[in-house]
């Protein structure tokens, strides 16, 4: 299950890639269950897109990808809805939301 410590979003030149963190070196990154970020117009709202994620290398049966690190533009943690979403489509745990409910 990814949890927030070990999701990251990754920021390429060409795209916005999620994936949980496997290991970590000098020479890249590797993720497991890789997924790209990809905007989604609206019809309805044209000026409020839908943000989905889309498989990385689709024509690839790879569960684990190592990206390099002369490849990435920077390195981030997703928000909360990314990693509720990224559990939700790989079976994991939905990350509960912190507000306390007083009665």
């Amino acid at each position: 299950m990814a949890t927030v410590e070990n999701l990251k979003l990754i920021r390429l030149p060409s795209e916005d890639i999620l994936g949980e963190v496997v290991r970590e070196d000098d020479k890249g990154i590797t993720l497991k269950n890789p997924v790209r970020v990809v905007i989604i117009p609206s019809k309805a709202d044209p000026k409020n897109p839908s943000v989905g994620f889309a498989p990385f290398c689709e024509w690839s049966d790879d569960k684990e990808i190592t990206i390099y690190r002369t490849l990435i533009v920077t390195t981030m943690n997703p928000i909360k809805e990314f990693v509720n979403q990224y559990n939700t489509s790989f079976g994991g745990l939905v990350v509960p939301d912190s507000k306390i409910i007083k009665p």
